[in-house]
């Protein structure tokens, strides 16, 4: 190469790639193993010895920190060593761009690939960080995309390794500020200790970058920058670009927070939740919750069986056990007993005739006062199908002995037929045949009357039981009521009290919000004119900082001698004239090297043309 160096060491030069404040990056090819390889060289000779001892040792650092990562997306570093006043980092040479300057040119990355690109970086990340290395330093410029947009990182020469790997100097170097503001962590700028969740946090500075197309955090100087990031927090990235879903937002802001213990706990963590934030999924699944069933939504069991359903059977024993009665209240009671029954509108008609005094069926029984057969099977209500003989004399009786609107029409009916008995139905088949009874079966229907009559008992006794039972069935039921009233009532009671109370202590926390918020006011009036005073003394400081550095520069930046300008930078590293201090350098030190060269190309001439006198 036309006026520097054209080898270093075994590597052969082939043309610039980059020049930066200390050094030079070139592509050079390494004969030895025919491949392409990018070299940063650093002058070492124009540092004092702190400095160079420093920047060796980066050198040497990034050497040793990325000769145990084998990853494909991260660059590779073959050898490093030292030439004359030139130190030297021989790495893999990537086709392709830095990540910062692919997004300085504001070119927009679909979603896809910036996922893609993010994922690979984080992946990368994430292997260093299981070697126990922690790059300090993720920005865009510290990432190549390759050929193929593949993501390279690249640069890590202000990495920390494991404490075993450090020297004494850097483990007792607290409070080292290292790394670019803007990507920088807030406990990275507080000088606190850092881990990987540091580089997880640069991770998501640039992932609002490829989301946003700008930096979460801005401002004129460093110290802005470094103010918002401690902080305050930036706009979602979804209120500067519509088009992302909330799970974005979750995914950055995560990786942003303020707290480490708040982040991603591992780069893997990050990409994971990136890729399900992608695919339309929630990126944060949140812990199942543990299901806990309200009391009064858990299902009761009974205590008690409920009450058996009325069969149909039940039914057709209870309307046989009633169908023959004069009393208007058994079939009150079926109707009751059985609302929707086969036979409740029959029920009802006979109640509303025994009320009225008319008889309750057309087939009722008559005064059997002769012994005409056709005028008796008139009287006697006909027998069911299958009935004994006996069942149809009970029944005979029963009828006969039923109440009347005139009772003493019907007791004399009674006693006419009771001690007389004129005759039994008796079934055989579809006939029926009557025959009168004798004296001595008189006895006989006597019994058949106290039977019924002690049926009749028996069942006004299970009324009268039944009713009870309903009675007090409606006496539990109003008191079971009465006790849910009650214990409403004291639910809304302690409800309300509850209310009151909560109101109480909200306006409380009112009146201490504004007396504590008005006590803030007035200590900020009072600080204002402190904080004023200060900020003037500063700025003073500042002026005339500023004044000694211009001064100091308009004495060098004419001089011929590289130690000159050398001194500035040695006080000003970073001041305002640094990078034409560094360009100035740059030129006194290509000069010197020509000049050295061509002093050396001279020698050789010289050498070249020498006259050996001949030998006789």
């Amino acid at each position: 190469m036309a006026g520097g160096p054209q080898t270093l060491g075994r590597y052969q030069l082939e043309r610039v790639l980059g020049k930066g404040a200390m050094g030079i990056v070139y592509e050079a090819l390494d004969p030895k193993l025919h491949r392409k390889v990018a070299i940063k060289t650093i002058l070492i000779s124009q540092l004092d010895e702190e400095t160079a001892k420093d920047f060796s040792m980066r050198f040497v650092r990034e050497a040793h920190a990325v000769a145990r990562l084998n990853h494909p997306n991260i660059v590779q570093v073959y050898d490093f060593g030292e030439e004359g006043d030139i130190a030297y980092l021989v790495m893999e040479f990537i086709r392709g761009d830095e990540l910062k300057s692919t997004l300085s040119t504001g070119r927009q990355f679909d979603r896809k690939e910036c996922v893609r690109i993010m994922c690979e970086l984080l992946d990368a990340l994430d292997f260093a960080h299981e070697a126990g290395v922690i790059h300090r330093d993720i920005k865009p410029a510290n990432v190549m995309l390759d050929g193929q947009g593949r993501a390279k990182l690249t640069d890590f020469g202000v990495a920390r390794v494991t404490d075993s790997d450090r020297t004494h100097a850097e483990r007792t170097q607290a409070g080292t500020v290292v790394g670019t503001p803007a990507y920088m962590s807030p406990e990275q700028i507080q000088g606190q200790g850092i881990d990987r969740r540091t580089d997880i946090f640069s991770a998501g500075v640039i992932l609002y970058q490829f989301l946003t197309g700008q930096k979460p955090f801005t401002g004129e100087g460093a110290w802005t920058v470094a103010k918002k990031i401690i902080q305050d927090d930036p706009p979602m990235p979804s209120s500067i670009n519509m088009a992302l879903s909330p799970e974005f937002d979750r995914v950055v802001a995560k990786a942003l927070a303020k707290s480490p213990d708040q982040r991603f706990a591992t780069a893997r963590e990050f990409s994971q939740a990136l890729k399900r934030a992608a695919e339309g999924k929630p990126a944060i699944p949140e812990e199942e919750p543990t299901l806990v069933v309200p009391r009064e939504a858990r299902v009761q069991q009974p205590t008690h069986a409920p009450e058996a359903l009325r069969s149909g059977e039940m039914e057709l024993e209870f309307w046989r056990s009633i169908k023959d009665s004069d009393e208007a209240n058994d079939f009150d009671l079926y109707v009751r007993q059985f609302p929707q029954g086969v036979y409740a509108s029959l029920a009802a008609r006979k109640a509303a005739k025994l009320r009225s005094g008319s008889p309750a069926d057309d087939s009722g029984t008559r005064t059997m006062a002769g012994a005409d057969r056709t005028r008796l099977q008139r009287s006697v209500p006909r027998a069911e199908a299958g009935e004994s003989a006996r069942a149809t004399v009970e029944k005979t009786v029963k009828l006969a002995d039923a109440p009347s609107p005139e009772p003493a029409a019907a007791g004399k009916r009674r006693s006419m037929l009771v001690p007389a008995i004129l005759g039994v139905l008796v079934l055989s088949g579809t006939a029926a045949y009557f025959f009168v009874m004798k004296p001595s079966q008189q006895s006989a229907a006597q019994k058949v009357e106290a039977e019924a009559k002690a049926r009749r008992d028996a069942a006004e006794a299970a009324k009268a039981e039944a009713q009870a039972k309903r009675d007090a069935e409606v006496k539990a039921q109003r008191e079971a009521e009465a006790k849910r009233d009650a214990e409403a009532q004291a639910k809304r009671e302690t409800e309300a009290q509850r209310t009151a109370e909560l109101k109480s202590k909200r306006d409380a926390e009112a009146q201490t919000k504004r007396e504590a918020e008005a006590q803030a006011k007035r200590e900020a009036e009072e600080r204002a004119p402190r904080e004023a005073k200060v900020q003037a003394q500063r700025d003073a400081e500042s002026k005339a900082k500023l004044a000694a550095e211009t001064s100091l520069w308009e004495s060098v930046k004419s001089s011929r001698k590289a130690a000159d300008v050398q001194k500035y930078l040695n006080r000003y590293p970073n001041g305002q004239y640094a990078e034409p201090a560094r360009q100035r350098m740059f030129e006194l030190e290509s000069a010197r090297l020509e000049e050295a060269a061509k002093k050396q190309k001279e020698g050789e001439k010289k050498k070249s043309t020498i006259i050996v006198p001949p030998t006789f």
